[in-house]
């Protein structure tokens, strides 16, 4: 009587997986459906919905759209014969227009039940258009598709929630990013002005502080932009000046690898709650959905480098590795440009500390370090599993890696030279870092900072957040240095 209960609990065990999950379809026929609308709610009870990003970048049109899908794919998978799975979606009328709307998308067929789920966006609900046809053609072989599902209760809900926190990320970003200039600057002149180390300490300490801030917002789904702008300067700015006040030497170093491990794990628990932040990716248009991005990346540089200098040279290397799997690795930065922006600046950032004289010869040495220690990083994830742009440009040869980085050398031009005001802020910004840079005494840390945005704008193809953000950041070190003596050793 026992066993036979037992065979009975693990069958239904079972029975409810094969419901719950989606299996791959066994070799039959999958269609793409463009249709004029979708709706969602009719669909939910038939199989899996989501919301999907019509493409990349600022601007989208229906053509571009056509173009992402692969109009021959398409016409191959008319439905002439019976289908066992259909994938049905909507696409952005004629014409461009900004791509800030997301269009609703729809698996019906192979055990599809609930909420879309992609690998490629890590917000549950929201797919790429890029997805579609890898999904359709996995699941014709029987092989697992980029496009998943999950559970939902009520996945209509859950998308229209989905969607408004999306619209409200994108609204809050640009005050966010008043905010953290304004403070940064008010903090630094005052700093600069009075020669006041509470001040320069509080320069600093503005960006991880909003950093913080932002992720505990999104994570409490506050997201109206004028709260979220009153939060992030009123807490902000009490935060920094805190911070400055009661934080000394190893204090400052143990706040700033703190940031790190938040972002660590965050980013690999819940990758959501970053994207959606207002300090953050861009999911709504298409360009990052998770991660860190070149801002991001850019404020992180000064806190991992102050970090390790502060905390002393026998935490270098754990902080520079701590600062390395936040960033870099494929499960929670994925920034693989990053990952050679951290290398540079902690080789540059020892060499500093050790007071190793720069010579041309070390310094090629130095490039080719960050190279080849990027490579192996970036190689080591995709042998674990990771799977980024980047690890597929590294592990698809030498010609694949040319093609990833030509693209991005034409991605940040076109970017600079697309409108005036751009190409204004990087000039301004670049000769800032070049005054800096010219600044006596020498510190390790500034020049180490120096050095990863360098690096930063060879990999890295929005050259607008890194000089922008680093001519921010190299401004608060250096006020910071000049204010408080004690740190002109670093």
């Amino acid at each position: 009587m026992e066993a036979k209960g037992t065979r009975a609990i693990l069958a239904a065990g079972v029975l409810l997986a094969a419901l719950a999950a989606p299996a791959a379809a066994a070799g039959g026929h999958v269609s793409v459906q463009i249709v004029p609308q979708l709706d969602l709610d009719a669909l939910a009870g038939r199989g899996a919905v989501g919301l999907m990003v019509p493409g990349k970048g600022p601007t989208v049109s229906r053509e571009e759209a056509l173009e992402l899908l692969d109009r021959e794919a398409l016409s191959a998978r008319e439905c002439r014969r019976a289908c066992t799975v259909r994938i049905l979606l909507s696409l952005p009328p004629p014409g461009d227009r900004h791509n800030v709307r997301r269009y609703p998308v729809a698996v019906l067929g192979a055990g599809y039940r609930g909420l879309l789920v992609s690998d490629s966006t890590r917000i549950p609900g929201l797919v790429s258009i890029s997805d579609i046809v890898p999904t359709a053609r996995a699941l014709e072989r029987g092989e697992e598709p980029v496009i998943e599902a999950r559970a939902e209760s009520d996945a209509p809900a859950r998308l229209a929630r989905l969607d408004r926190r999306l619209d409200r990320a994108h609204d809050s970003r640009d005050p966010a990013t008043i905010v953290l200039v304004g403070l940064v600057a008010v903090f630094g002149g005052l700093a600069a002005l009075l020669r006041s180390p509470l001040f320069g300490k509080a320069a600093v300490l503005t960006a991880p502080a909003l950093l913080l801030i932002s992720l505990g917002l999104s994570s409490l789904g506050i997201d109206r932009r004028w709260i979220v702008a009153s939060a992030l300067a009123i807490l902000g700015a009490a935060a920094a000046l805190a911070g400055g006040a009661t934080l000394r030497r190893r204090g400052l170093g143990v706040a700033f690898a703190c940031l790190f491990a938040v972002y660590l794990v965050v980013l690999a628990a819940w990758p959501e709650v970053n994207s959606l932040a207002a300090i953050g990716p861009h999911p709504d248009g298409g360009g990052r959905f998770y991660g860190v991005t070149n801002q991001m990346q850019t404020l992180l540089l000064a806190p991992a480098l102050l970090a390790g200098a502060l905390l002393g040279r026998r935490w270098l290397l754990p902080v520079a590795l701590l600062a390395l799997f936040t960033v870099g690795a494929s499960r929670t930065g994925a920034d693989g440009g990053g990952t050679l922006v951290l290398i540079a600046a902690f080789l540059a950032l020892a060499a500093g500390l050790l007071k190793i004289r720069v010579t041309w010869l070390r310094a090629a040495g130095l490039a080719v370090s960050t190279l080849a220690g990027g490579i192996a990083l970036i190689a080591i994830d995709a042998a674990l599993g990771g799977s980024t742009h980047v690890t597929r440009a590294v592990t698809g040869g030498p010609d694949s890696l040319a093609d990833a980085v030509g693209h991005r050398l034409d991605v940040s031009f076109q970017g600079v030279t697309g409108s005036w005001y751009v190409a204004a802020i990087v000039l301004v910004s670049l000769a800032a870092l070049i005054w800096l840079a010219t600044r006596r005494p020498r510190s390790a840390v500034l020049d180490a900072l120096l050095v990863g945005l360098a690096v930063s704008l060879v990999v890295n193809d929005t050259p607008v957040d890194v000089a922008g953000f680093g001519a921010l950041s190299c401004a608060a070190v250096w006020v910071w240095q000049r204010a408080d003596h004690d740190l002109t050793r670093l």
